[in-house]
């Protein structure tokens, strides 16, 4: 982003983001347009122009705020509510899905943008988006003790990154559908124990 778009107010520079997100979250990169997002904004194309160069710049910070938005928030409950992390893997897992689905409920369209990332045309496009995904995961489960499991760390971790897509594409589809956020906790977590009691008999070492 250019120097010009950190200048913006706060309220302006949250209504070219949340622009971005929704326009993003709805269409995905392929089908997302400049001009969609104009509309969104409601300013100029030559206004959106002086804060960015192109869509692909755009689109890698829209999508570095919406997790850095997630994970700042995560780290922030952690620090206020848990303190200290579990050590174990699968533990961490579980805690954090219960912190994350309070954010997910209040912020749909970061997720929806989330889960769109997931399938990019653009393989510059796809590898710079993961490595965004990878630094911000990893800074909550980066350090998780893996002494025990039965397969690399990075396999683990990796079938950790394929729940997480699962768990928030099942939660998107519910929540279309489900008003009560008691309800779509209650399903979203129960997600979660069976994924991760599955895991616990099948990659942790006797």
């Amino acid at each position: 982003m250019k120097e010009t778009f950190d200048n913006l107010s706060e309220k302006k520079k949250q209504r070219v983001i949340m622009a971005c997100i929704d326009e993003f979250g709805e269409h995905g990169y392929d089908s997302s347009s400049m001009d969609g997002i104009i509309k969104r904004a409601g300013i100029s194309k030559g206004g959106l122009y002086e804060y960015v160069s192109s869509k692909e710049e755009l689109f890698k910070f829209i999508v570095d705020y919406t997790y850095s938005s997630l994970y700042s928030y995560l780290k922030e409950r952690v620090r206020i509510e848990v303190k200290v992390l579990p050590s174990d893997l699968l533990d961490r897992l579980k805690l954090v899905a219960e912190l994350a689905i309070d954010f997910y409920i209040d912020n749909p369209e970061f997720v929806q943008l989330i889960v769109r990332t997931s399938s990019l045309a653009n393989e510059k496009i796809a590898l710079d988006v993961q490595d965004i995904f990878e630094k911000h995961f990893l800074e909550l489960f980066g350090e998780a003790e893996v002494g025990n499991l039965r397969y690399s760390k990075d396999k683990i971790l990796e079938l950790s990154m394929w729940l997480l897509l699962k768990t928030r594409y099942d939660f998107l589809n519910e929540i279309k559908t489900v008003a009560d956020p008691a309800k779509i906790k209650e399903d979203y977590m129960e997600n979660w124990d069976f994924f991760l009691g599955t895991m616990r008999s099948g990659i942790y070492r006797s």
